[in-house]
This record gives structure tokens, C-alpha cells and sequence, in this order.
């Protein structure tokens, strides 16, 4: 039947990524508690849209891992400080 499925001598080839068991159960995670991730979606999801395409910060201008760690963190506290002031106000 493989004449039926391709005119190429070597046949078809299948790539399955190394990653594909887990992107199995993850979508198996996701399809049984939908409302759950949903949820997180509004929680936490738009802290790092607001970041990434609000304010442009879709890489680190950093090296190494606790240098990135200190960007993120400093991110992180100027996102908290807008999100208190908005919240909260700023008194006249």
C-alpha cells in the first residue's frame, strides 16, 4: 500500500518530537479541568501579557541565570508598584 500513500522511493517519514508525551498529557490535564485553567488564565496569565506586550519586555537584556532572575525580579516589583498604585490611589 505504499505506492497509495506517497510516489517518493524512500516512503513518508513521521517526526515525533521529544516533547510529545508531554504535550499529550498536558492536553489530557487541561480537557478534564478546563475551568481550572481558565481560571488561571484570568489570575495569572495577564501579568505576563501585560508585560511582555504592554511594556515590550519579551526578552532578557541579560546573561546568566541570576542575572535574569534579578531582571525578572525587578520587573516583577515595578508591575506590583503600578498594580498598588492603581489599586489603592495616590493620595493629593
Amino acid at each position: 500500500v505504499k505506492d497509495q500513500c506517497t510516489s517518493r522511493k524512500g516512503g513518508r517519514e513521521i517526526d515525533r518530537s521529544e516533547y510529545a508525551d508531554a504535550v499529550e498529557e498536558n492536553n489530557k490535564r487541561y480537557k478534564a479541568n478546563q475551568q481550572l485553567y481558565r481560571k488561571r488564565q484570568e489570575i495569572n496569565e495577564h501579568i505576563f501579557g501585560t508585560i511582555k506586550r504592554k511594556w515590550g519586555y519579551n526578552h532578557t537584556n541579560l546573561i546568566g541565570l541570576e542575572k535574569v532572575n534579578g531582571e525578572h525580579s525587578l520587573i516583577m516589583l515595578v508591575y506590583n508598584i503600578k498594580r498598588s498604585i492603581n489599586i489603592l490611589g495616590v493620595p493629593d
